[in-house]
């Protein structure tokens, strides 16, 4: 099987298979990697199966990934410990059978370990912290398969997951103490979260709306 003739490689042909819809393509991690380097498009790879969407976003995602990676940039501009980096950076996790997804934005802790799947291809292992804006499409996905791996990330201390609909932060933060995850849900605009001791407000990600 080559990514060539198998798979979708143009997001018009992901399109008119999917109709806007995750798809799944049963497929081995090496032509996982082979799509990756062909494809205009994101694809994970979770569970022996490359999963894709479209690369498109709609405007209230978009204004959302932007604001919050504007703020984590903003937050640890003076901490050379940690660096900002936008979905274009996929996350691999050994822990959970090297899945490999590409959250909306991380931070990572510097400096970076990383998982080199090919010469100059590789995915971060060390994120503190990961951040998905949710849509309709995904949602499911986002909790029932990305949120179990991304607990199993030894480094990983904040996910977010933000809601597009209306203004809703749901925030995991790893208990340093016992190593659980407390889960707060957050959804006034003048409701607060703290990531490595500096605040974020909601107000901040969601504007006056």
């Amino acid at each position: 099987m080559t990514a060539s003739t198998n798979l979708p490689l143009t997001n018009q042909e992901l399109f008119d298979l999917s109709k806007g819809e995750l798809l799944r393509f049963p497929a081995s991690r090496e032509e996982y990697w082979d799509v990756l380097e062909a494809a205009e498009y994101r694809a994970d790879y979770f569970n022996q199966e490359i999963i894709a969407a479209m690369s498109y976003e709609s405007e209230d995602h978009s204004t959302l990934a932007t604001r919050l990676s504007h703020l984590l940039q903003n937050l640890f501009w003076n901490h050379p410990g940690f660096k900002v980096h936008n979905s274009n950076r996929p996350v691999c996790i050994p822990g959970c059978d090297y899945a490999v997804f590409n959250p909306d934005g991380s931070v990572v802790a510097q400096p970076a370990r990383l998982y080199e799947y090919r010469p100059g291809m590789n995915a971060e292992l060390t994120p503190v912290l990961l951040f998905e804006v949710l849509s309709k499409n995904t949602r499911s996905y986002d909790f029932g398969d990305k949120l179990p791996c991304y607990k199993k990330i030894p480094a990983l201390r904040y996910i977010l997951y933000l809601e597009t609909e209306r203004p809703e932060v749901t925030v995991f933060e790893r208990l340093e103490e016992t190593g659980q995850w407390l889960e707060t849900s957050l959804r006034s605009l003048d409701d607060s979260f703290r990531v490595e001791g500096q605040l974020v407000v909601l107000r901040d990600i969601y504007g006056s709306t």
